[in-house]
């Protein structure tokens, strides 16, 4: 039994030495981009600099303890305790990170994220019993090496958790704003299970609501608007050879449109026809596309010559389809981060409307690109919080987690309906961690409205919008939830032209 014991201490230092020096060598090896991912981590962005170096050192540094037979069972607890922290690292990620960052190099990055969890779990076993083996083996007391091994763990825990802590505090520490929360403006009626959450809003009529999925993009799928019974209908292009890499569809009765701005094409059919023709081809590339009329397009792009992203008019059917322009998102850095937003429609009142993501701010535009206000949402970011980073290869990436200020929005009846990340003054952060606060402006009347919670689970941290008649139809993971308007908010409503202030 001694020698078994001996063996299983000696391969579980072998395995460790062959663990730490292939992860240190492959982040050695690509170390410009390990360190722009742990910068981008949630939990290490406030010491991005520090950790990137120092968890090279001590992976090294604790091969050679493992090495050195005197020194093998301090390389042990210090295997344990970094598998600990390694565990509980990706464990926070998984369950309370908006955004999941940093990879360990190598074969470790190519893992699924749950599976790293379940190896590293492993891991902690393994080194668990070898200590064990260890302190048996040299006649020490059991009790007082799992006391220690819980005291570590402990420690590792407590480490991360604050590091955790530090690095959301100053990424979304609170704002000297106040928000003005309205008395019931939306009213629960139904919830409808689609089984999965791969799907996404594409429009509506009065009578239904269309969804999209991302599996199977060739799929239009509807639902009554009393969310009772779905549809599926299958999408026929009049030609496939081209390389899709992202086909989303769009809903704007009695046409929807099939588009992928990678191709580029737009193909356009009737609803309730499963066949589509093409309607524009290499015309313009997008990253974003919206439906402003029967006729034209507007879209977001990046625009190689300035190295920026630009807005434009797409008019398939005119002999000159195409018209961009490069100067109505206002760079600070970078260009293309720092002016990512959402574009919206609102068919009702002829306008488009660009969300920043980064800033506290929104255009108001016409259908000929011109700007017809440009206004601020509540909270106080008014300078995009990004740090790019620019790597050997002319990959850019972010150098440390930004700072969202909108998440996701939706524009109707001269309102928008804007997700913010941020939390005002005098509000009870519990209440942000099973809800997605809406705040509601007036795109007409250029003023700030009021704000509601919308109930969510507190893994799900992007919702989706879409309003139809006097509904508000919200995506929560694989449910879609139908909510009244209330009167209070109804009586905002501009279903016409936009009348000036």
């Amino acid at each position: 039994m001694k020698t078994i014991k001996t063996r299983f201490v000696e391969f579980t230092s072998y395995f460790f030495i062959l663990l730490f020096c292939y992860a240190s060598v492959s982040k050695i090896m690509d170390f410009e981009n390990f360190q722009v991912q742990i910068a981008q981590s949630p939990i290490f962005s406030s010491v991005a600099g520090l950790i990137s170096y120092g968890v090279l050192i001590v992976e090294l540094l604790v091969c050679i303890l493992l090495i050195i037979e005197r020194t093998s069972i301090i390389g042990l607890y210090s295997s344990f305790f970094l598998m600990v922290s390694f565990t509980i690292y990706i464990y926070v990620i998984l369950n309370y990170s908006e955004n999941v960052p940093c990879s360990c190099g190598g074969i470790l990055e190519k893992m699924g994220w749950r599976t790293h969890l379940i190896f590293n779990f492993a891991t902690v076993l393994i080194s668990s019993f070898a200590i064990l083996a260890y302190a048996v083996q040299r006649g020490k007391k059991i009790i007082t090496t799992a006391l220690l091994q819980l005291l570590l763990s402990f420690a590792s825990t407590a480490m991360i958790i604050a590091l955790y802590h530090r690095s959301d505090y100053l990424i979304k520490k609170e704002n000297p704003f106040i928000r003005k929360f309205l008395e019931h403006p939306v009213i629960e009626e139904k919830r409808y299970d689609l089984q999965v959450n791969s799907f996404y809003f594409a429009g509506s009529t009065k009578d239904s609501v269309y969804l999209g999925n991302y599996t199977t993009p060739f799929s239009l799928i509807s639902l009554d608007a009393e969310l009772k019974e779905m549809n599926e209908k299958k999408i026929i292009p009049d030609r496939f050879d081209f390389s899709f890499k992202r086909a989303l569809i769009q809903i704007n009765a009695p046409y929807y449109y099939l588009y992928d701005g990678t191709v580029p094409v737009i193909y356009k059919g009737l609803l309730g026809n499963e066949k589509v023709t093409t309607y524009s081809r290499s015309q313009a590339y997008f990253s974003q596309l919206v439906n402003c009329d029967q006729h034209s397009f507007a879209f977001s792009t990046y625009y190689a010559p300035l190295k920026k992203q630009s807005l434009g008019i797409l008019s398939p059917e005119k002999e000159n389809p195409l018209q961009l322009k490069t100067d109505l998102l206002k760079t600070y850095k970078d260009g293309v981060f720092d002016t990512d937003g959402l574009i919206h429609s609102d068919r009702d009142n002829q306008s488009l409307v660009y969300v920043h993501y980064y800033k506290n701010q929104f255009l108001i535009l016409d259908k000929g690109l011109n700007i017809k206000g440009d206004f601020k949402t509540i909270d106080t970011i008014s300078r995009p919080q990004i740090d790019v980073a620019e790597l050997s290869d002319g990959r850019r990436k972010m150098n440390k987690p930004p700072l969202k200020v909108n998440i996701t929005s939706t524009v109707k009846y001269g309102l928008l309906f804007n997700q913010s990340n941020l939390t005002g003054r005098y509000e009870n952060s519990k209440n942000w961690e099973n809800n997605a606060v809406i705040d509601i402006y007036s795109i007409t009347e250029q003023n700030y409205i009021g704000s509601f919670y919308l109930p969510k689970p507190k893994k799900i941290k992007k919702i989706q919008l879409e309003i139809s008649g006097d509904h508000l139809f919200v995506l929560v993971g694989n449910e879609i939830i139908r909510y009244r308007f209330a009167q209070n908010l109804t009586r905002h409503f501009m279903k016409g032209e936009s009348r000036k202030p």
